[in-house]
């Protein structure tokens, strides 16, 4: 199973280690599914990590990890095709990395990119972390 995590998944599992975010990660690690990312991705982390606001809810040393993690995992070649335009630009590369690569799945909690309002785009189911957990994961 190919499972696309929203940076806001990510991000929710360093700042709430309990949470439905942290599991799915976890679960992850443990190798229960394989991670799609892409570089424009993990520089979107890289620079969100810099933000005086972030910085306040993790440390550093969280974020390198996490990245260290994400080369590990299957990352989609750059650059990705442009045809898609998210509610919120900064996630239309998020629409174009599930067109190219079309993963099982897509986990986002993003409520302002009008992703989960898709459902689905092809054949990638697109959910909330919460269903995603309990629905797929049986956690």
């Amino acid at each position: 199973m190919l499972v696309l995590l929203d940076s806001n998944i990510l991000f929710s599992a360093l700042i709430s280690p309990r949470g439905f975010p942290a599991r799915i990660v976890r679960t992850w690690q443990d190798g229960r599914f394989h991670l799609l990312t892409c570089q424009h991705q993990i520089d979107e982390i890289r620079e969100a990590s810099r933000n005086p606001r972030f910085r306040a809810l993790f440390q550093r040393h969280q974020v390198g990890a996490m990245l260290n993690h994400l080369y590990g995992a299957t990352v989609w070649p750059e650059p990705l095709p442009r045809k898609h335009e998210a509610a919120d630009p900064t996630d239309n590369y998020l629409l174009d990395l599930i067109a190219a690569a079309q993963p099982d799945y897509a986990i986002t909690g993003d409520k302002r990119s009008g992703l989960l309002q898709l459902d689905a785009l092809g054949r990638t189911k697109i959910l909330k972390a919460s269903t995603f957990c309990t629905e797929v994961l049986h956690l």
